[in-house]
C-alpha cells in the first residue's frame, strides 16, 4: 500500500511540473513568425512616401537553446540599385516570458550594412537586451536598451556609434492595414538618443502585433516631424 501510495505522489508530483512547463510555456509570446519558410516582405519609404529599399526576413530555423525558444532569420536587404543587396542572420527569441527582439530596426538609419558588405571592413555589435514582456497591455512602461556598433578597417578601429532606447511606452492598441493584410497592434513609442559623432535625439514609433512583428515603423525627428517610415508590405507562408 505503502508502495501504491508513493507511486501515486511521484506521477501527481511529474503532473503538476509538465502542467506548470507548458503553461509557463505557453505564457510567452512571439512577435515573429515561428514556422521555418515563413518570410515577411518591408518596404522602406523616405518621408515623402518615396519608396527607398525593400528587405526579406525568412525564418530559416527553430530550435531550443537553454530553455529558451529560439528562431533564426534571414534577412534580405536591397537598396534602390539592384546590386545594392546585404544578406544577414539574427536571432529573436523567447525566454522565461519575454520576447527578445532583434535590433536592426533602431540602426537602420546608420545602414551599416554598407560597411558589412567590404572585405576590409569589420562591424561589431554589442546590445543590451529589448525585451517585451508577454503581459504587454495599454499604458505599460517597457525597460530601456542599448546597442554599441563599432567600424574598424583592417583592424583599426575607425568609429563608434552607441543607440540608447529609453522612455518606451505602449500608447495604445490599434488595427493597421497594408497589402499584407489587417493586423490587430500594440503601439509602442520610444526616444532614441544616437551618439557618434555628435548626438541626435529621435522618435520611433512601432505597430507590433503578435506572430507577425513589426507591422508599420515611424521614425521622427524630436520635435515629430516625420523622417521614414516602413511597413509590412507581404507575407509568404
Amino acid at each position: 500500500m505503502k508502495s501504491k501510495i508513493k507511486l501515486t505522489s511521484v506521477l501527481l508530483f511529474l503532473a503538476v511540473i509538465f502542467m506548470w512547463s507548458d503553461t509557463f510555456a505557453q505564457d510567452c509570446k512571439f512577435f515573429y513568425p515561428t514556422d521555418v519558410g515563413v518570410s515577411l516582405e518591408y518596404t522602406f519609404y523616405n518621408r515623402k512616401g518615396k519608396e527607398d529599399s525593400k528587405q526579406i526576413q525568412k525564418v530559416i530555423e527553430k530550435k531550443q537553446e537553454d530553455g529558451a525558444t529560439v528562431v533564426v532569420i534571414e534577412s534580405l536587404h536591397t537598396g534602390k540599385k539592384k546590386d545594392e543587396v546585404v544578406k544577414t542572420t539574427f536571432e529573436v527569441k523567447c525566454d522565461n516570458g519575454n520576447f527578445y527582439m532583434n535590433m536592426d530596426d533602431f540602426t537602420s538609419a546608420m545602414n551599416y550594412e554598407q560597411y558589412q558588405s567590404q572585405p576590409n571592413m569589420e562591424v561589431k555589435i554589442d546590445s543590451e537586451d529589448l525585451f517585451y514582456p508577454s503581459d504587454l497591455s495599454v499604458g505599460q512602461t517597457l525597460p530601456d536598451g542599448k546597442v554599441q556598433i563599432d567600424i574598424a578597417a583592417n583592424g583599426i578601429d575607425m568609429f563608434g556609434t552607441t543607440i540608447t532606447i529609453k522612455n518606451r511606452k505602449v500608447e495604445a492598441a490599434e488595427t493597421i492595414t497594408t497589402t499584407a493584410g489587417t493586423f490587430e497592434c500594440l503601439k509602442i513609442t520610444a526616444d532614441v538618443v544616437t551618439k557618434s559623432f555628435s548626438t541626435m535625439k529621435t522618435k520611433t514609433i512601432q505597430w507590433l502585433a503578435e506572430g507577425i512583428g513589426v507591422v508599420k515603423s515611424e521614425n521622427q525627428k524630436s520635435d515629430g516631424k516625420l523622417v521614414s517610415y516602413q511597413l509590412l508590405t507581404k507575407i509568404d507562408r
